[in-house]
């Protein structure tokens, strides 16, 4: 029968709350995706690289789109917190342009910034009203760093002879480098020449802060650094190629500048950094809860099936599971989880596009084959020779990665970021592809094949 205000009412209010945001330590609605596991937990392993590891540290974190990466960090942040640590979490995206390449001296900038107004946010500390911007600014008029061939904005032409107005530049300076302007390249080549006084600078401010905050909550108190959503740096078809040298320049050849005096730092990377990373950089990479174990018949795993049934009952009451699935719900929800290949945003996902499309309650099964056929189509098409890596996958259940190259890294990112490729962890690291493509996958490989006997 067709829906009545209240169930219109019902069906808006669980489309909110299967909304996919971060989720802030303590959320009722936290699902522990890795608590129980084969791997170990992600976030027990980065406390546990802090509090090893004396007064500083370098970590680099990784996750894939949809795999609750924030939400995690934003856990460690109360764990550490819990533990003693001043925690500062900033988002790279309030700071960069991600579809830009990134250069060291601009990153180094970057960082030394958003701790400094993480710094002043959270803790009141503001060096004696020096924010690091303004500090930058004073750098640049003792270091004669000119800026030509640009027109610059507003309180940006007083670069140069910053001086008193210094605090004004910075704040521009600041503006213009997440814009990705003629200025903020402009800028990043004049610095180019000045990399070591840069990171000598910055080291300054990192230790003053540092010694501000033990004046302030005691001489044991320690520092945690995390900046978030660095891995969103993946440019365009048009300089994915430049965007990946930059940063495989930043962590590999610069990897030493990435390191803070007294300050435990942690960024969160492009997953493929995995691919080339040097030994003395530990990445972590949180992985996909897998819904099947790695062998020939993809045997289910128990466990992961109760995982993702608990947090879809974080989000649903059993009462609303029925009104929703009827008395088909275990069912039509096991259908989902399946279809999900063990992405929590996937799966959030799905449920909302069977509460969009429901046009009764409880909803038909004709509904949830819709939505399941949806959720393929936006997978699909796969190219022949897409089709042939991913086949390939799928059987060897590793990257099959032959060669480190831009284009196989832009390629296997684009796999892994569309879902069509999915990482798992339970003893050793593996990959298969979707669940929802494997067919499909094969019939265009075994299609081109025959076309090509032909």
């Amino acid at each position: 029968m067709p829906l009545t205000d209240a169930d219109d009412l019902f069906l808006s209010e669980l489309w909110r709350k299967l909304g996919d945001t971060p989720l802030p330590a303590g959320s009722p609605l936290y699902e522990p995706l890795h608590a129980g596991l084969d791997a170990a937990d992600p976030v027990w392993l980065m406390q546990r690289q802090v509090r090893l590891s004396g007064v500083e540290s370098l970590q680099l974190f990784s996750g894939f789109r949809g795999g609750g990466k924030t939400t995690e960090l934003l856990r460690l942040k109360a764990v550490l917190e819990e533990k003693g640590y001043l925690v500062l979490y900033a988002d790279a995206l309030d700071y960069i342009n991600p579809a830009e390449p990134v250069d060291v001296s601009g990153l180094i900038m970057v960082l030394a910034g958003a701790f400094s107004d993480r710094l002043a946010a959270e803790s009141g500390i503001d060096l004696q009203t020096e924010t690091f911007w303004t500090r930058f600014a004073n750098f640049l008029t003792r270091t004669k760093v000119t800026i030509t061939g640009v027109e610059l904005k507003g309180e940006l032409g007083g670069i140069g002879a910053a001086g008193a107005n210094a605090p004004k530049v910075g704040l521009g300076i600041k503006a213009e480098f997440k814009t990705g302007s003629t200025f903020r390249d402009r800028l990043q080549t004049a610095l180019s020449g000045l990399l070591a006084e840069l990171k000598a600078e910055a080291d300054d401010f990192f230790e003053a802060g540092v010694k501000a905050v033990q004046r302030k909550y005691g001489e044991e108190k320690q520092i945690v650094f995390i900046f978030d959503q660095l891995e969103q740096i993946r440019g365009n078809y048009e300089n994915w190629a430049s965007v990946i040298r930059s940063v495989e320049q930043l962590f590999t050849v610069h990897l030493d500048k990435m390191r803070q005096p007294y300050v435990h730092a942690i960024y969160s990377v492009p997953p493929w950094l995995k691919f080339i990373t040097p030994p003395d950089a530990p990445m972590t990479i949180l992985p996909t809860v897998h819904l099947w174990n790695n062998d020939a018949e993809r045997s289910p795993f128990a466990r992961g099936w109760e995982i993702y049934r608990s947090l879809i009952e974080r989000r649903m009451h059993k009462t609303e599971i029925e009104r929703l699935f009827g008395e088909s719900g275990t069912e039509a929800i096991d259908r989902l989880i399946g279809a999900c290949g063990g992405h929590v945003r996937d799966l959030l996902r799905l449920l909302q596009q069977t509460v969009r499309r429901a046009d009764s309650l409880p909803v038909s099964k004709r509904v949830v084959d819709n939505v399941i056929s949806a959720a393929r189509s936006d997978l699909l098409p796969v190219a022949l020779e897409d089709a042939k890596w991913l086949l390939d996958i799928s059987q060897r259940r590793d990257t099959a990665l032959r060669a480190v190259s831009e284009r196989a890294i832009e390629r296997l990112s684009n796999f892994l970021d569309s879902h069509r490729v999915i990482y798992f962890v339970n003893g050793s690291e593996w990959y298969d592809i979707h669940p929802l493509i494997r067919e499909e996958v094969a019939r265009v490989v075994a299609a081109g094949d025959g076309h090509q006997a032909s």
